[in-house]
């Protein structure tokens, strides 16, 4: 063929315009603004890996002609940007797993200290040829020590896989555990790749490989979308209803069912004096703790709406005072965790409602006004008491 790299960078192309396709679609409705930042991030970085290869690929079949220099240039950012990827998708992980490995300040500067050196050897490197360089016939080349740049890209690949793969096995929700299985596909893909590329040079199996996940990741999250509250991981709203229709029929005085309403004190205050991310990273706390109790006593647990939660369960041999004191003693040792390793500023409290469902009534609407009256009445006496 006479320009072999031709197909290769055609591909990339067709591969660049449906990730930045994806790219436009991601909006702030399918997870918090952290966790989109950086899946944009990441898909960001592909789209600069695959530009850069592109021309890398019509240098290759000399269709351009670049300098030294500048070829150097175009390869050490390709390279970058392959690590910028894996470094992103380990900050999208971070966020959508809620592990505290980087949740400390000195953690978090240190996990980006492998990406920060890779990126100065990569751009050194077009004047020393350290990491890499290029020949007498303009050829990219890697050294010895390009192993550096190998081992920072599974390790930021590799962490989040560990994780997700102990969560994976650890859920007992089958959804939970199919959106965990799903994020190891980023690990594997390039270990595909790597496996493949000896046996087939002209085609961009990394590039597609990616693209794939990217792909699924995204139908993935939409998906969940349908009956899951991006933000916390919870059901949302409307699955919700669903769940009240269904069950509130079932409830009798015999078998009563207990529907709590709560909401975090003064949320407005958290978001305007540390900002929405904190307002988030407060909201998934609170829903972490709910999770956990919903876990204790088999219960139903949803994102109602803002910084509202409900949480529904079988009331026979419960008493609501003492599920309220559960969700508060959680919650304040989660909060005393966050403050004694200094990831938090500020204390998280909650004002709750509740009614008991026996039977006479299976309205949803109906029996969610009751138990946010009474939270609204109990919300009232906390501001009095706080003088807020």
């Amino acid at each position: 063929m006479l320009y072999p790299h031709l197909p290769y960078a055609f591909t990339e192309a067709y591969c660049a315009a449906f990730a930045v396709t994806v790219w436009l679609r991601l909006n702030y409705s399918i997870g918090s603004e952290h966790e989109i930042r950086q899946l944009r991030n990441m898909i960001y970085s592909y789209v600069v890996m695959l530009a850069s290869d592109i021309i890398w690929a019509l240098n290759e079949d000399n269709l351009i002609r670049m300098p030294r220099l500048l070829n150097a240039s175009v390869n050490a950012v390709m390279i970058m940007a392959i690590v910028a990827g894996c470094y992103f998708w380990f900050r999208f992980i971070e966020d959508r797993l809620h592990f505290r490995i980087a949740a400390h300040k000195t953690l978090n500067a240190l996990i980006a200290v492998p990406f920060l050196v890779v990126c100065t050897l990569d751009l050194t490197s077009i004047f020393t040829g350290w990491i890499f360089y290029i020949d007498a016939a303009g050829h990219y080349q890697s050294t010895g020590i390009f192993y550096i740049h190998t081992i920072t890209n599974y390790l930021y690949l590799l962490i989040p896989t560990v994780c997700a793969i102990r969560k994976a096995i650890r859920t007992h929700s089958r959804q939970d555990r199919a959106e965990y299985w799903t994020y190891t596909l980023y690990m594997v893909a390039p270990l595909i790749a790597g496996l493949l590329e000896e046996a087939v040079p002209d085609v961009p199996l990394l590039a597609l490989n990616i693209f794939l996940v990217i792909l699924i990741l995204f139908l993935m999250i939409q998906n969940l979308q349908v009956y899951n509250d991006a933000l916390t991981g919870l059901n949302n709203r409307r699955r919700l209803n669903r769940y009240l229709e269904e069950y509130l029929p079932k409830a009798s005085q015999e078998h009563p069912i207990l529907l709590f309403i709560l909401d975090i004190n003064s949320f407005k205050a958290i978001n305007d004096a540390f900002g929405h991310i904190e307002g988030d990273k407060a909201l998934k706390t609170l829903s972490l703790v709910l999770k956990d109790v919903a876990a204790e006593y088999d219960a139903f647990v949803a994102r109602y709406g803002g910084d509202e939660f409900c949480m529904v369960m079988n009331a026979s041999e419960l008493k609501p005072d003492e599920i309220i004191e559960r969700i508060n003693r959680h919650l304040q040792d989660s909060q005393l965790k966050k403050l004694g390793n200094g990831e938090s500023q500020y204390v998280i409290t909650v004002s709750t409602g509740y009614t008991i469902c026996d039977g006479k009534t299976n309205v949803p609407e109906t029996v969610l006004a009751q138990a946010d009256q009474e939270l609204y009445r109990n919300k009232q006496e906390w501001h009095k008491n706080h003088g807020s």
